[in-house]
């Protein structure tokens, strides 16, 4: 029980912690969906000329979306190690009765729906925006991006471990969110390697999902068990990882340290 109360408090901090700077995450999605505006007005005037790229309109509203959704994501698990150490209360959760890693674990999931949340009122909004109608099938998009998303949530918890290590790697963040930036891009049609990467295979199917009007249904076991393995095994190294940097820090007496 002590795992699902662990859980439950940590839901309640979460969505205290989002009612109570409310300002601060209502002037992110402002700044979001206007600078998704101006991107979209270019790309529109730009592609009034050129008709594949007229086309391709609909996947730009749906991948600055995912895009949204990935940087969020992986910064996520990061930040809050960082800055859990930079308030000192770092320490006080490696002296609860459950595993820290659970923690994570736990604030990865609830951040997941909230993130699942938050992809649905923004896609709504930039439909109303653009006038571009696309498939929301909440339940397909949902079990989609919930699952594609622990992969980055592997990738953070690297970098925990290495925030946790050096304390600050704020420009490490920075270089792998335009790594990222470049992922999200490239497209496993045209490089086959390129879905063995993080989210990759999650987007690819989400942006079926959404452009042709699929569900999940419609989708092959293969699909599937490509999309759940890459998702556990990018997460389980994370985890190992993190494991190995904690194992290091607490031998080196660091973790109360900034």
């Amino acid at each position: 029980m002590k795992y699902l109360y662990s859980f439950t408090a940590i839901g309640k901090r979460e969505w205290i912690e989002l009612k109570r700077y409310w300002f601060n995450s209502l002037i992110g999605l402002v700044i979001y969906i206007g600078i998704f505006a101006a991107l979209f007005t270019g790309a529109q005037y730009i592609g009034q000329n050129n008709y594949a790229l007229n086309e391709s309109l609909e996947g730009f509203l749906i991948g600055y979306a995912l895009w949204f959704m990935a940087m969020g994501a992986f910064s996520e698990t990061a930040h809050s190690i960082i800055d859990e150490a930079r308030k000192g209360t770092l320490e006080q959760l490696y002296m609860t009765e459950v595993p820290f890693v659970w923690l994570l674990i736990s604030k990865n999931i609830i951040s997941t729906v909230i993130f699942s949340i938050l992809f649905f009122l923004i896609t709504t909004v930039q439909m109303y925006i653009t006038g571009i109608q696309v498939n929301v099938d909440v339940l397909s998009i949902f079990i989609t991006l919930f699952i594609g998303l622990f992969s980055l949530y592997g990738v953070g918890l690297i970098m925990a471990g290495l925030g946790l290590l050096f304390k600050r790697i704020q420009n490490l963040l920075g270089v792998t969110q335009f790594i990222i930036v470049g992922v999200m891009i490239l497209s496993p049609t045209d490089l086959p390697l390129i879905k063995f990467l993080p989210f990759v295979y999650s987007r690819e199917l989400i942006m079926t999902i959404m452009m042709r009007g699929y569900s999940i249904l419609q989708f092959t076991l293969i699909d599937w068990g490509f999309l759940i393995i890459t998702s556990l095994v990018y997460l389980i190294i994370g985890i190992l990882l993190y494991k190995m940097a904690e194992k290091e820090v607490l031998r080196r007496g660091m973790l109360g340290q900034y």
